[in-house]
């Protein structure tokens, strides 16, 4: 006999940190009547091979936001559920190797005291002094953030489930969604244990969501535009040096990024944990003759460590205590990436009272903030934060699967890269061509990708630094600024048409 009801508000498919903090939220404003379905047991897609590091940091505003609300619930959740989590808040320094960077990490501290946080920035004397194994050789300086560290990603997701059962939410394991149908304006959710009629439903299914995806399409749906990449970090050995710092002094070293290198590297119990995301990366599940698995619940890819050479050879030299013990296990995943590496959280394009809460490349440090932004979408209509930099609705149906191959190979393989005003990331360009395109680049057109439009961001001269690199820079002073300080004294001394291909069409005559 099944415990399943037949009726909620809102059913939530997937049982990974985001969705069971979306049930939570939901209960917690007064919403319990909620089912959440899991095929599996709770944590068993990314949810449970994840590292667990909880950053503030972002570039984005709205993921800033997420992250922030996120590490505040979860310094209280043990306490607020009656949960012991295992929470370790060590702080973080991120690393700068040259002025470009420094320059970001004080555009994200600006942004961070605007948000509340005392996000610092470093010289390298600052870096050593807060991490006594940390050699500070070729380094301009850096960010500390007292409040990054690394969370427990089994423990946080039962401690939110058990908060959420408690306030009457339903939670049904072992119970996979076979299908969904529409009955007038109800959803109709077909699952192994009955049906569930609902006003609302969440595709929350990590890297399963295109699969679920598919079953929106007869009712306006398209292909979850996303890819599954391999995500890699080993665990050494237990090292006698650090466990008798950490015993000596009561606490855990700092976590380390070398975005520069592209890696992360912390304390994991008395030994250390490396995760680089190298260039040289790898999506699975991409062609018809290797097939997504029915159910890949609680598994993990081969090996593939001879991919990480690189950064293991560059964090030996900036953490000598690194290459002082063995590989102890190695953990190779999935992850979902959408193409530009945020997530997809909000209404689900094309379809009635159907939400989308996936795609979370750091669903750990976000899950606590997505449950509460996707609390608001399902509840009041509109969220607190400006969140349309992860709104589904951002791609439309230039992102086929070429594009988001593509585009989630460049993402992963540049995860910490820096994104300069007037750089264009060149991977899956010229989706949409407007009728005059090559006109537009025989008169110069530097061009740029919006919706997946090309689109013409200046003019360039003959003898002009149109490279890649020249637009690597934060200064606004660049080969385009005489070029379009011409275009403007023009347009504002005479006349002119401006192409904008996704915008206005013009017929002109006379």
């Amino acid at each position: 006999m099944s415990d399943l009801p037949s009726t909620a508000r809102v059913v939530i498919i997937g049982g990974g940190v985001v969705g069971v903090s979306t049930l939570y939220h939901l209960a917690l404003k007064g919403w319990t009547d909620c089912v959440l379905l899991e095929k599996n047991e709770l944590t068993a897609g990314s949810t449970w091979h994840a590292a667990g590091n909880c950053p503030n940091f972002s570039t984005s505003w709205a993921v800033l936001n997420m992250q922030r609300y996120g590490l505040e619930l979860y310094r209280g959740l043990a306490g607020a559920v009656d949960y012991p989590m295992n929470y370790h808040v060590t702080g973080s320094l991120r690393l700068a190797h040259s002025l470009e960077r420094m320059r970001e990490f004080e555009k994200v501290a600006g942004l961070g005291r605007a948000q509340g946080l005392d996000l610092e920035i470093c010289t390298p004397d600052d870096l050593k002094a807060q991490h006594p194994f940390l050699e500070t050789h070729d380094l301009e300086g850096g960010l500390w953030d007292p409040l990054d560290g690394d969370i427990d990603p089994a423990q946080l997701t039962q401690a939110l489930a058990k908060g959420a059962r408690e306030l009457g939410a339903t939670i049904s394991r072992f119970n996979p969604c076979t299908g969904v149908r529409r009955d007038g304006d109800e959803w109709v959710v077909e699952t192994e244990k009955g049906e569930i009629r609902c006003e609302k439903v969440v595709n929350a299914a990590g890297y399963y969501a295109q699969r679920v995806g598919e079953m929106f399409r007869p009712f306006g749906g398209r292909t979850v535009p996303m890819v599954v990449m391999s995500h890699q970090y080993f665990l050494t050995e237990e090292i006698g040096e650090l466990a008798a710092w950490t015993k000596e002094n009561g606490r855990k070293v700092p976590l380390v990024r070398d975005v520069d290198v592209s890696y992360y590297l912390r304390q994991d119990k008395a030994g250390l944990n490396l995760g680089p995301y190298e260039r040289n990366c790898k999506a699975h599940w991409i062609t018809p003759d290797d097939p997504m698995p029915q159910d890949f619940s609680f598994q993990l890819y081969p090996d593939d460590l001879e991919r990480l050479e690189y950064y293991i050879e560059d964090a030996m030299a900036r953490v000598p205590l690194l290459g002082t013990a063995g590989v102890g296990r190695n953990i190779n995943g999935p992850i979902p990436y959408a193409p530009d590496g945020l997530p997809l959280i909000g209404p689900m394009p094309g379809v009635p009272n159907a939400y989308e809460a996936h795609c979370f490349t750091f669903g750990i440090a976000q899950g606590g903030g997505a449950g509460k932004v996707m609390s608001e979408w399902l509840i009041d209509g509109e969220t607190e934060w400006d969140m349309w930099a992860c709104d589904p609705r951002r791609y439309t149906g230039y992102a086929d699967h070429d594009y988001c191959l593509s585009k989630a190979l460049e993402t992963y393989g540049h995860e910490y890269g820096m994104h300069f005003p007037h750089h264009e990331w060149p991977a899956g360009r010229d989706k949409k061509l407007s009728p005059v395109d090559a006109k537009i680049r025989a008169a110069g057109g530097q061009m740029g990708a919006y919706n997946g439009w090309e689109r013409a961001n200046w003019f360039a001269k003959p003898g002009d630094d149109t490279s890649e690199d020249a637009t690597q820079t934060w200064n606004r002073h660049g080969p385009w600024e005489p070029r379009i300080r011409a275009e403007v004294e023009a347009v504002r001394d005479g006349v002119g048409v401006l192409d904008l291909p996704g915008f206005s069409r013009f017929n002109l005559s006379g």
